[in-house]
């Protein structure tokens, strides 16, 4: 019998990459009814009765806990490790969610799965979600994202997807997302693999699988290098960079990173992940990115990870990830 040798980790999660970009990953993972239409079905069944469902993985010295929340369309809108809550949660947008840019210019518009208070809708979060089940460790959830309310013109810097009113309009995307804590030797990952389904056609697409508002006193941001293993500070100009970003405490206590493989050699005009850190008021926005150019109605699926714990764990998690096959 021939030996059996595992699979290196970046091996692995290109195989994950290249079954979520046609769709059958996602699929598969995501057994969720269908239904005619835009129908609602009934509404999902919450654990807790304050509508929340808790997901809790030991790592190291204590315990990752995810709480996805009823308030929040089934985002998550708490994170905490060793005491520390890693979301600013002051506001829907504040959660660790799945966000959408459809088209470009004048017509584009802004989605995501939690909303945000101008909701130009004024549905409801717990109404958009469309299904619900979950594991000890792992969730998948359903749900119909929320187009943004008009941009605000005193916004600085100034959006550069100035969504418009007429957007409400528009059928917003759906979203079928799996989130689980842990992979095969690494506790502190939480992946998240995301479709969004558009029921027409957009000239561009900005898909963000993984976004957070991480509190301001993750105030050290860092720049992971996968040639060298080695981590590097942040450029503060905004924008996306091509390699893994950390948001850290000064002292390096704890920290919050995301990453996402690249396509396959063999596909190489697959769209490529982003990373990002933007800051607000009171926050850091920390986000994985995929942009599609053209893109067809129907679905697109893509992978994310977020790596929680010390700056140490989370570099170790990433040099993991990163190492050549």
């Amino acid at each position: 019998m021939q030996p059996r040798f595992p699979t290196r980790p970046q091996a692995r999660f290109r195989a994950r990459f290249r079954a979520a970009r046609f769709g059958g990953l996602v699929a598969a993972l995501l057994a969720v009814p269908a239904r005619a239409g835009d129908a609602p079905g009934p509404a999902p069944l919450w654990p807790e009765p304050d509508g929340t469902l808790i997901l809790a993985r030991p790592f190291g010295r204590s315990e990752i806990s995810l709480r996805l929340s009823r308030r929040v369309a089934g985002a998550v809108d708490t994170l905490t490790w060793d005491g520390v809550t890693f979301l600013a949660d002051t506001e829907p947008g504040d959660a660790l969610q799945a966000r959408a840019e459809v088209g470009s210019g004048g017509g584009c518009r802004q989605a995501s799965e939690a909303g945000t208070p101008q909701d130009p809708t004024g549905e409801p979060a717990a109404r958009r979600l469309r299904a619900l089940r979950a594991g000890r460790s792992w969730a998948e959830t359903e749900t119909r994202m929320a187009w943004d309310g008009p941009s605000d013109p005193a916004d600085e810097p100034p959006s550069d997807c100035p969504t418009g009113a007429a957007a409400a309009a528009l059928p917003a995307p759906i979203l079928h997302k799996r989130i689980a804590l842990g992979l095969p030797g690494l506790g502190n990952a939480v992946e998240v693999q995301a479709r969004f389904d558009l029921a027409e056609a957009a000239a561009a697409l900005r898909l963000e699988p993984l976004a957070a508002a991480v509190p301001a006193e993750f105030s050290s941001a860092w720049r992971f290098d996968p040639a060298s293993g080695g981590i590097a500070p942040l450029d503060p100009e905004p924008g996306e960079r091509p390699d893994p970003v950390i948001l850290a405490t000064p002292e390096g206590s704890h920290a919050l990173a995301v990453w996402a493989p690249g396509p396959p050699e063999q596909e190489p005009d697959a769209p490529r992940p982003g990373f990002a850190v933007d800051a607000e008021a009171g926050a850091n926005r920390l986000s994985c990115r995929f942009r599609v150019a053209h893109a067809a109605a129907g679905a697109h699926a893509f992978a994310c990870y977020a790596l929680v714990g010390s700056l140490a764990d989370v570099r170790a998690a990433l040099r993991t990830l990163t190492a050549p096959p």
